[in-house]
């Protein structure tokens, strides 16, 4: 049990500097949250099964640990025995479409971790279901992640992953994104996995952190699931200590999330960057993350609005002010833009809002994605609510996703797409479904 006057100390100073810095929080989540919530395995317990996978390796993830320099080598090396396995005796064990000439040599040790870690689900342990709801409740700016799993996707409803080094090309005021630096398991051949990725993820590296800037100058940063001796936070310290000269003293917005060490907890910690030079952050030890969570999501104004909702507008906007409005593709009365910005208010009605407040209406009365609607029914996903909604039309004749009704609305993100969204009235209907039980529609409220 963490101590509570530490508790309340710590908690003090977040909401302090979620106040200087008043932007939403930037997550950096490492495999260690992946393995806390789900018990997927370290890296080196997954190279481990991949040794032990493959029939045509006769040697201990250990013979290959003293022979090569990193985890990276030994994965480029174990991968060349996978090619020969699955162009043998495993060949049914890789889809059809891997064997085509132009494919890397490297994609069927990817494929075959992939599927591993697609095992491990996104269902969060009982124990730490408190903690994912706060976390949830951050409603962080965007969250960047060298983990491959599907684990933060499921976390964070809504929010968009990107792959690779997309976050290079996205806009800058992007919301509500979760950035795959490494890849995902939904895309193998995307795994930045071997010694060849790395190299090739290394070139990129330094305009990957050029755009990492602005979130650390202007959004509180939260690591989490990392450790403090992790090379991938070392290099992006090493490459922002490079842009911008850190001073002594305490880089004020920057979080590190850690379980205790032992002894008494320290509210500051070293990050070493290069072995003559490291950099002071603020450092929170914890047995429980819950609380910690619940101070970054102090006064979250984003709890009630749908991520995909500020995602449009943000990325529309930015696109008629750098380009359209330049290229005159617009006829602008500036007149009527200047007398828009003068209130909130006034400002969102330039974006067709009128008012937020019915916005956060909507939100509030169908707070569900389908996906969160078949996890509050027990269910993995979407697919077994969508069959209760579809036995719901085959039983009364009623499509209830067909119109707006109490039970579904319908939001629309942009001109081409629409979100669509459940009320706790269908998480009721559809449990009385899933039961067996007696029900009615009521579609005149």
């Amino acid at each position: 049990m963490d101590d509570q006057k530490y508790i309340d100390d710590q908690t003090a100073r977040i909401i302090s500097t979620r106040e200087k810095f008043p932007l939403q929080p930037i997550i950096f989540a490492g495999s260690g949250l992946s393995r806390r919530w789900i018990n997927s395995p370290s890296w080196y317990e997954l190279l481990e099964w991949a040794v032990n996978n493959c029939p045509e390796i006769d040697k201990p993830i250990q013979f290959f640990v003293q022979q090569e320099d990193g985890l990276p080598e030994v994965a480029q090396r174990i991968s060349q025995d996978y090619q020969k396995w699955a162009w043998g005796e495993g060949k049914s064990q890789f889809p059809q479409i891997l064997f085509e000439a132009k494919v890397p040599s490297e994609i069927y040790l990817k494929y075959a971790i992939a599927q591993h870690i697609k095992g491990y689900g996104t269902d969060v342990a009982d124990n730490y279901v408190g903690e994912a709801e706060a976390f949830s409740a951050i409603r962080p700016h965007a969250v960047v992640t060298t983990n491959y799993d599907g684990l933060l996707e499921a976390s964070l409803p809504g929010y968009q992953p990107i792959l690779g080094t997309g976050l290079i090309s996205a806009p800058f005021a992007n919301i509500g994104e979760i950035y795959k630096i490494h890849g995902t398991v939904e895309k193998p051949s995307s795994l930045v996995l071997t010694s060849k990725d790395y190299s090739n993820f290394g070139s990129k590296r330094k305009y990957l952190t050029a755009k990492l800037l602005t979130f650390f100058a202007e959004h509180p940063i939260v690591f989490v699931g990392y450790s403090v001796e992790d090379s991938n936070i070392r290099r992006i310290l090493e490459d922002l200590d490079e842009a911008v000269d850190i001073k002594g003293g305490v880089i004020p917005n920057i979080f590190f999330l850690t379980r205790p060490s032992g002894g008494q907890p320290g509210v500051e910690r070293v990050l070493q960057v290069s072995s003559d030079k490291g950099v002071r952050v603020n450092s929170i030890e914890a047995t429980d993350f819950e609380w910690v969570f619940k101070a970054f999501g102090h006064n979250a104004p984003l709890s009630n609005v749908n991520p995909q909702i500020l995602r449009s507008l943000l990325a529309r906007s930015y696109q008629l002010v750098r380009s359209d409005i330049p290229r005159q593709k617009f006829e602008v009365d500036f007149e009527l833009i200047s007398g828009k910005v003068e209130t909130k208010e006034d400002f969102a009605k330039v974006f067709g809002i009128g008012t937020l407040q019915p916005v956060t209406r909507f939100s509030a009365e169908y707070p569900y994605n389908l996906t969160e609607v078949g996890k509050k029914l027990g269910f993995d996903g979407w697919h077994k609510a969508n069959a209760l909604l579809a036995k719901v039309k085959e039983e009364t004749g009623v499509d209830l996703k067909a119109t707006d009704n109490r039970y579904h609305g319908t939001v629309r993100i942009s001109k081409k797409s629409r979100a669509q969204m459940y009320s706790k009235s269908c998480v009721e209907l559809l449990s009385r479904v899933r039961d067996g039980k007696e029900y009615t529609l009521d579609m005149e409220n």
